[in-house]
């Protein structure tokens, strides 16, 4: 419900209009979705990684959490 809109958004660099035109849904409804999808991954990061951001709310460097199994399988798993 969220993920397709908020790839094709921020990953593909998708326009929000032709976004809803693609899944058939209404402007309003792909803005609420996309903008409900960044929420919820932005909750999903702040559980597992330590962000650490600059004055402008920029992303500077992050650190997965040592409680964050997913996160920590995916690094070791990638030798990241």
């Amino acid at each position: 419900e969220y993920a397709v809109p908020l790839k094709l958004a921020d990953l593909d660099g998708m326009k929000q209009a032709d976004i809803a035109e693609k899944l058939n849904l209404s402007l309003p409804a792909t803005k609420s979705r996309i903008q409900r999808a960044r929420q919820l991954l932005k909750a999903e990061f702040l559980v597992c990684c330590n962000l650490e951001t600059d004055a402008r709310g920029n992303l500077i460097s992050f650190a997965v959490k040592e409680s964050c199994t997913p996160l920590k399988n995916y690094q070791a798993k990638n030798n990241l």
